[in-house]
């Protein structure tokens, strides 16, 4: 098998610059990866089976990787234009290491709903504390985006009230809580069945031009 970087044919490229069909039919892609990280990790198939899928994921990814970019597609972070016209944002469709999470905005409030599953588990049936983490700061981010702000993240808190169930519904907020020159702070918080099971804090600042 080829070196990766051998096969690396173009530069980075943004997802706003890339055809509709080429990216719907990427994002089915990393979908079907998932399924297969999944199936993975929580298999329990003979060891023949095994090595047959070892085969076929091989050739799959010696398929994949005959052109390469230099990294993966870039988002739309630094286009908060896009998240004031458009009041929604797609994280990780492009990434299946990502949690996929579509954030919308009403007025001042940025909201998301999502179930993750056993690839994200941390304590038994509970989701991974530092993928709260990340859930916590792309709904911050995103929050201070639609503001029509770039900032980057300089602090980020959390409190861990309860554990995060697996395979349910989660809800995902976040609110602006106050802004001083550059900097903003935005509280957010998920919460299942009505019950916040995770609170963040976050201190987001405005580079200097």
């Amino acid at each position: 098998m080829q070196q990766i970087d051998e096969n690396v044919t173009q530069e980075r490229s943004h997802i706003a610059d890339l055809p509709e069909e080429w990216l719907q039919t990427h994002r089915d892609l990393v979908a079907s990866v998932r399924r297969l990280m999944h199936a993975a990790a929580t298999t329990a198939t003979s060891i023949e089976d095994l090595r047959e899928a070892m085969d076929l994921v091989d050739g799959a990814s010696d398929l994949a990787q005959t052109e390469l970019r230099a990294g993966v597609l870039l988002g739309e972070f630094g286009n908060p234009e896009k998240v004031t016209a458009t009041r929604i944002r797609q994280i990780g469709a492009h990434n299946p290491l990502c949690l996929p999470l579509e954030i919308s905005v009403d007025g001042a409030r940025a909201s998301a709903t999502l179930a993750v599953d056993a690839l994200a588990e941390g304590p038994q049936g509970c989701l991974h504390g530092g993928l709260s983490a990340w859930l916590m700061d792309c709904m911050l981010g995103l929050m201070v985006e639609s503001t029509g702000r770039v900032c980057v993240t300089a602090q980020l808190e959390l409190r861990y009230l309860a554990p995060t169930p697996l395979h349910r519904p989660l809800d995902l907020h976040a609110t602006v809580d106050s802004t001083e020159g550059r900097k903003v702070w935005v509280n957010s918080w998920i919460e299942c069945d009505g019950t916040r099971t995770v609170e963040a804090r976050g201190l987001f600042i405005e580079p200097r031009q």
